[in-house]
């Protein structure tokens, strides 16, 4: 429970959740047994990489349609 309360308040700074606790956390009913897979580290690592990114101002859009946000792609990878 501790672990799951620390992600939910300092996501930069927690460690997820292993197999064996998402599995016991959502039998006891602490977490949706669909969504086990957020609360593992393997996810959680990538959710404290994006994070980041949006901290430190890597992030593109809002765009306002999917021409303008694939235009914005075409020139990423050019």
């Amino acid at each position: 429970k501790k672990k799951i309360q620390a992600i939910n308040t300092d996501v930069l700074n927690s460690k997820g959740l292993t197999q064996a606790e998402a599995q016991l956390a959502a039998k006891v009913g602490i977490i949706d047994p669909d969504q086990i897979w957020f609360w593992l580290e393997n996810w959680q690592e990538g959710h404290r990489e994006a994070e980041r990114d949006i901290l430190e101002g890597r992030k593109s859009g809002p765009f306002e349609t999917a021409d303008e946000l694939f235009a914005h792609l075409q020139k990423q990878t050019v």
